[in-house]
């Protein structure tokens, strides 16, 4: 690729307008508007990338743009299973005591109402549907189940196209009882039907070492400006002429007027160990060869 006109915009300015007594008109405070221009830069790559672990790292070779990133493991949802059992023989309320780390009101009790006579599929499809009119519940699980199963999914964390799962909870827990009612056969353990397993590493969107057109990247000897833009989460970056910063959501740009040496150098991310959060960001960067 060839560049031209390889420019840095920024600015940031607001208008003053003062209130006090008989003081007139405004002022302006502030960067205006302003344009560097880097008529040497002859390249520019970005990439995206998705942490989540606090033992992810990515480092990027600053004279070559290839990438070294921790091994991305898409990670797995926990299902917990508890199976109903025992006819009601009075009407009342059942008693579902759900158990997980980290949920508030941790343990939380559910009162089912129950009629006389409900058999355990029947009362099952009840505890199942008060489960999910539970917003605590709900915000965190996925209820389903068919006849006398009532299950609980773990939800992931929801990203642009990726989903962030939790590492095992292994306090997860739904214990059956009666509570007014009678007839149910008391339940204080469910299954483990499916143990939970974290996403972790980093899931990667360029990174190559090659620009747009699949050709590799020329080596580059100094960089003039990088730009973060962090999306979710936060990160730690480092960079030996800029230090390190912890980046949160929002852009983050910094420049070299006459360039940073990239020589044995490499730009460095982790994230912070804030399970089952992720962090995703953008990452350009414009240099010369």
């Amino acid at each position: 690729m060839e560049l031209t006109q390889s420019i840095l915009s920024y600015g940031l300015r607001s208008t003053a307008t003062p209130s006090s007594t008989n003081v007139f008109n405004s002022v302006e405070i502030g960067v205006a508007q302003t344009q560097e221009r880097f008529p040497t830069a002859d390249v520019i790559y970005s990439i995206r990338a998705v942490m989540a672990g606090s033992a992810s790292t990515l480092s990027i070779a600053q004279s070559t743009g290839v990438c070294t990133a921790t091994a991305f493991v898409g990670g797995s949802a926990q299902v917990e299973t508890a199976t109903a059992a025992g006819t009601v023989t009075a009407t009342g309320d059942a008693s579902v005591i759900v158990t997980s780390a980290g949920m508030t009101g941790s343990p939380l009790t559910i009162l089912v109402p129950v009629l006389n006579g409900d058999t355990p599929t029947v009362w099952a499809g009840k505890v199942r549907t008060a489960l999910a009119a539970n917003a605590t519940i709900a915000a965190r699980f996925t209820v389903y189940g068919t006849t006398t199963a009532i299950i609980l999914q773990r939800l992931p964390v929801n990203g642009n196209g990726y989903s962030i799962y939790s590492a095992n909870d292994a306090t997860l827990n739904i214990a059956l009882a009666n509570g007014t009612s009678t007839g149910i056969t008391t339940a204080s353990t469910s299954a483990n039907t499916t143990a939970g397993v974290a996403t972790s590493g980093v899931l990667l969107f360029d990174g190559d070492g090659e620009d747009f057109e699949g050709i590799a990247l020329p080596s580059m000897a100094l960089v003039y400006s990088t730009m973060i833009v962090c999306s979710a989460g936060f990160i730690t970056y480092q960079h030996t002429y800029s230090g390190t910063a912890k980046l949160n959501v929002g852009k983050h740009l910094v420049s070299w007027d006459a360039g940073a040496s990239t020589a044995g150098e490499n730009f460095v991310f982790t994230v912070p160990p804030i399970a089952p959060a992720a962090a995703e960001f953008t990452f350009t960067v414009l240099a010369k060869s």
